[in-house]
């Protein structure tokens, strides 16, 4: 649960930063989260119910989130580690001019 999670939630920012209609966000979306869940080998009810599973129970959701969050800060790092031009995969490059503003 917590690759898939973490696949779900990088997929879900990368649309949101690319995508401009929430409708069209929404179908993106939906299209990719079910690629995931076939990477992974699960079906979209199982998901669902282990999903449902933690939302009933929130201690172990807090506990899961933690791991999910780990998770992504160790991808990127990798990520960061191997990046060259300042733009990871999924955000725009911020333009030239920008940069030494911040």
């Amino acid at each position: 649960m917590v690759q898939i999670l973490a696949d779900v939630h990088i997929a879900e920012a990368r649309i949101e930063n690319h995508v401009l209609y929430p409708d069209t966000a929404l179908m993106v979306f939906n299209k990719e989260q079910m690629q995931i869940l076939s990477q992974h080998g699960v079906d979209e009810e199982e998901f669902r119910k282990t999903y449902r599973y933690y939302l009933n129970n929130l201690p172990q959701m807090d506990k899961l989130y933690e791991i999910i969050l780990d998770t992504l800060s160790v991808r990127e790092a990798k990520l960061r580690s191997t990046d060259t031009t300042g733009a990871l995969p999924g955000r725009r490059p911020m333009p030239e001019g920008m940069k030494e503003s911040f």
